[in-house]
Order: C-alpha cells, then structure tokens, then sequence
C-alpha cells in the first residue's frame, strides 16, 4: 500500500512539475519581451535581466523536484551536442577566472549584461526548453505564445513611427525600438518571431489564419521600420528557408501565390506613390537597405572599425580571450594602435560596448576554443533538426522544425553585425532547446499511418 501511495505520488509530483515548467517558459515568451520600467535609469535590459534570472532559479527549482520524482531520464543522455554546450560553458569559466576584469565579466557591460551571468542562464534555458517542450501540444501554445509577443512588441513601434508613443516623443533618427530599447535588438528579435509565428498558419481556421496574418504583417512592417541592415539580411534569410514548406503546407501553388502578389506589390506601389508619410517611410527604409555595401557610410565603416579592433583583442588572447565584456575597456588602448589617426580620433567621444558581431565577442572574451565550442553546438544542432526532419511523418512537425531552422539562421546572420542583446539571445537559445526536444521526439517515432495532416 505505502509502495503504490508513493509511486502515485512521484506520477503526480512529475506531471505537475512538468505542466509548471512549460506553464512558466511559454508565460515568459509572451511576456518578458514586454517588460520595461521608466522608474530605472537602465530602462529596458535590467528589468528583463532581473525577470529572467528569478524564471531560471524557480524552473531550476522546479526541475529538482522533477528529477527527485524519477523524471527525465532519457533527454540528458550526453551526446556530441551536450559535451560541445559544456565545452562552451567551463570555458567561459576559464574566461572568466581569468578575466582582466572579473566584476566585469561576471555580470557584463552596463545596458548590455552579456556576462558570465548571463550565458549561464541562456543554457539554464535550453536545457528547460530541452526537457519541457517535446511535443507538438506544447511547441504550438510556444509558437503561440512568441506570436502574441511579437505582436504587442510591433504594435508598439507601430504607434512609434506614428508619432503616438505616450513615452517618448521622438525616436533615434526615426528608428523604431519598442519595448526592446534599441532598433537593432528589436530587428533581431523580430527575426525569431516571424518564421515561428508563419509556422501556426497550416494549423488555423480562417478567421485565426487572418488574425495570424494580421500579426506578422504587424511584425514585418516593424521590423522594416528598425532600419536594421542586419535584420533586414536576417529576416531575408529566414523567409527563403521557410517559405516554400511553408506554402506546400497551406496547398497553395506557386503560381497562385505569385498571382496573388502582383497586385498586392502593385497596390503598396501605388499608395507608397499617392501617400507622403507612406512614401517617406519606403524611401527611407530602401535607402538604408540599398546602402549596405557603400563602403563610405558612416555607420558601416565603424562597424569594420569595431570589427577590426575585436579581431586584434581575440588574436592577442587566442586561448581565453581577455573576459566576458572587457572589449569596452580594452577598446582605447587597440583603437589607437589599429585604427588610421582619423577613424581612431572619431571614436574617442564614445565607448564601444562591443565589436558588433557576436562571434568576434566571444572570441576576444573567451577565446577562439570557446568560439569553436558555441559553433559545434549550432552545427550539431543542424544536424539533428534536418535528421529528425527526415525522420517526422508529422507535416506541421516538419513545418515547426523548418521555422526553428529558420528562425536560428536568421538569428546567426543578425549576430554578425550587432550586440548580443537579452531577449533575441535568451529566446535563441530557447528556439534551439525546443527545437532538439521535437527533434529527439521525431526521432523516436515508429512506422505507422500518419497524422491527420501528413503528406
């Protein structure tokens, strides 16, 4: 009797303690993107910071109760993915011990919070994504959830570029940021939302399949209105992987679609024509795509600058780099040695946070083993979403692990021309964990007769 009671008891305490930890990641996807506080100097990242780092320690807490009960057993099976992630994080530690600024590097540089910190609580969340978010049930309330996120997040820089923000009178050179603080980490994060939000479109009625389109139309609009280069090549990279699959999904033919188009491009044409703000706004968002590769552009010659710099720091520290967010620090010192005197003087008014790409932040903060660790996650990652794709007979579940696909690869090419920032990093990392779950599902499944809505 006391044996059934306590086997009853461990069945209860898992589920329980699973349900709270999806509960809890999918509440955080909808609502951390959205938290900011006029209240703080550190308007933006610190509050979505301080939000995140409570989420972890209860899911963490919550994920000892589940292991207590006899739960999770197979999902922490060490594979080659695993060995890389710890690869990646023991050597940040090294990093950071070693760091020339260990308070530095423990918690990041100031607005950023791109520390030690920091990327312990990305991984916290891949694994609790990992183990949480392994079927489809759960994958379509996650997608969901980032969708309504995303949605409230673009509705706000809509009203931004009307010029009605209650807040803040005037934007940057008339660059959206929303609730995310910077134009950039806005476009980024909004690469992520896009594919997955595309992705519920096989699985609506019509009236939700409108609203969903409602919403990423909402989200594009937002995204063009961030003047983000980086997430403009972002999200072009995301709409070709997901596209097609995307249109196969909703059986449509190609030449429906492109008869749809034409008369819808037309239409923009004609009102981008006829309509001064409407004009104003293609012109401007055009002229800043178009200027990617003039050499001349102010913006693009200090990004080379902050590249060629950051390139300098990580070949003078190769093994463990200087410390998580010590370039800001390191930045005067390289700027004077590497830089012409007239770019070199052009940076003395400001201080850079980093090289604006994120692959030469790791490899001056950490090294380049460090660099070659969080690579060998992406490429495993890779190759267990495109077997388990092969394996699926689920069409949405192909269409999810196509939209995560989609939704990684747009987020690695923004990360070549900016910052780390919380929430597109954090919710990166989230994608990927979800996305390994579904897979490893995938891969479990047995022949059978396919889902209602298979090929």
């Amino acid at each position: 009797m006391a044996k059934a009671a306590t086997g009853t008891w461990k069945t209860w305490t898992r589920s329980g303690s699973d349900r709270a930890l999806a509960a809890i990641i999918l509440a955080s996807c909808l609502v951390v993107p959205l938290l900011f506080t006029i209240a703080l100097q550190d308007t933006f990242a610190l509050p979505k910071v301080t939000a995140l780092q409570i989420i972890v320690v209860v899911s963490l807490l919550l994920l000892a109760v589940r292991l207590a009960a006899g739960g999770i057993r197979r999902t922490f099976l060490v594979g080659p993915l695993d060995i890389a992630v710890l690869a990646f994080v023991l050597l940040n530690i090294a990093a950071f011990a070693f760091s020339i600024d260990p308070r530095q590097s423990l918690n990041g540089e100031y607005l950023q919070y791109q520390g030690l910190l920091t990327i312990l609580l990305y991984v916290g969340f891949f694994y609790l994504a990992r183990t949480t978010l392994r079927d489809e049930r759960r994958l379509r309330l996650l997608f969901a959830s980032i969708a309504a996120g995303g949605a409230v997040v673009a509705a706000y820089a809509l009203v931004q570029k009307a010029g009605f923000d209650p807040i803040w009178s005037d934007t940057p050179e008339g660059r959206v940021f929303s609730t995310i603080g910077q134009p950039n980490a806005l476009a980024a994060y909004l690469v992520l939302a896009v594919p997955v939000s595309a992705s519920l479109l096989p699985r609506t009625q019509l009236l939700a399949r409108g609203t969903m389109l409602l919403f990423i139309g909402m989200m594009v609009a937002a995204l063009a209105f961030t003047l983000s280069r980086g997430g403009y090549a972002g999200f072009v990279v995301a709409a070709f992987i997901v596209a097609v699959p995307l249109i196969r999904s909703l059986r449509l033919r190609p030449r429906s679609v492109l008869y749809a188009l034409i008369p819808c491009l037309a239409a923009a044409i004609v009102v981008a024509s006829l309509v001064q703000p409407v004009r104003d706004a293609t012109t401007q968002v055009w002229s800043r795509a178009v200027s990617s590769t003039d050499m001349d552009d102010s913006s693009v010659r200090m990004h080379l600058d902050m590249w060629a710099v950051g390139a300098n720091i990580a070949l003078d520290n190769p093994v463990l780099g200087t410390g998580q967010e010590t370039y800001p620090e390191l930045f005067p010192q390289y700027r004077d040695a590497v830089l012409e005197p007239s770019r070199a003087s052009a940076f003395k008014p400001f201080r850079p946070e980093s090289p604006h790409n994120v692959y030469l932040s790791i490899a001056a903060g950490a090294g380049f083993p460090a660099l070659a660790a969080y690579v060998a996650v992406i490429a495993a990652f890779f190759y267990l979403v495109v077997r388990a794709l092969k394996a699926t007979r689920s069409e949405w579940r192909r269409i999810a692990l196509v939209a995560i696909l989609a939704a990684v690869a747009g987020h690695l090419v923004t990360d070549t021309f900016m910052t780390a920032e919380v929430t597109s990093s954090w919710l990166f990392w989230i994608l990927i964990g979800a996305g390994l779950g579904i897979a490893g599902a995938s891969s479990r499944e047995r022949p059978g007769p396919s889902d209602p809505m298979s090929e």
